[in-house]
């Protein structure tokens, strides 16, 4: 009865913040421009490299790796803990994401409900942000091409981020979503949402692994 009584102030609270979306709101839109836009700086960004070295190369598995932890840490800490100057992270994140779309309630229910999932134009500047001291470093220490392979790989990482939690929200029957390539990382996401003490990593948990949060 308390899980049924939970499920429905999840579903209560998801249908007031998708009547708070402006009526122009357009799904399909939205996702076009969040995955375009960064696909169009991606091919920008790889038609910048030249003659490429073969030790330049190792700068993606170490970015990979880089992302992925801030990826953990963020999500872990700015996300589900109130921090004095980000408050707004986890109002965002937990007060309204988390509590809207509970274990038992993950996929969305119309296309609209896509904007409560999906980053807008201020999510990817701050991503983009927390990466640039990195990237800055790298040019300053490294090469042109080892700072665009960095950058590469940092916008790779938000497509895999956005696509992966898009995903797990879907509804199962989804034709993409319900491919068995994509169950594993639904049900980790899923658990995710039933405890957040776990699975902080909504793209590959190598970091969730390093530190023990994998379930």
């Amino acid at each position: 009865m308390a899980r049924e009584h939970a499920n429905a102030r999840a579903l209560a609270l998801r249908t007031r913040l998708e009547a708070a979306i402006p009526a122009n709101y357009r799904p399909r839109r939205h996702l076009a421009l969040n995955f375009g836009l960064v696909g169009l700086a991606l091919v920008g960004v790889l038609a910048g490299l030249r003659e490429v070295a073969a030790a330049e190369l190792l700068v993606l598995p170490c970015t990979f790796v880089a992302m992925n932890l801030l990826e953990y840490v963020s999500h872990r800490t700015l996300m589900h803990r109130r921090i004095p100057g980000a408050q707004f992270v986890f109002d965002a994140h937990t007060r309204r994401h988390h509590a809207s779309f509970g274990a038992d309630n993950m996929a969305i229910r119309s296309e609209r409900e896509i904007g409560l999932i999906v980053f807008g134009v201020r999510e990817i500047g701050g991503f983009l942000l927390a990466a640039l001291p990195g990237l800055a470093l790298l040019l300053a220490l490294g090469s042109r091409n080892c700072a665009l392979l960095a950058l590469a790989m940092v916008l790779v990482h938000y497509l895999l981020y956005e696509g992966l939690h898009l995903l797990a929200h879907l509804p199962d029957d989804h034709a993409i979503a319900g491919r068995p390539i994509f169950a594993a990382a639904r049900r980790r996401h899923a658990h995710h949402h039933g405890a957040a003490d776990s699975n902080f990593n909504v793209t590959m948990p190598v970091s969730d692994w390093l530190f023990g949060t994998l379930r």
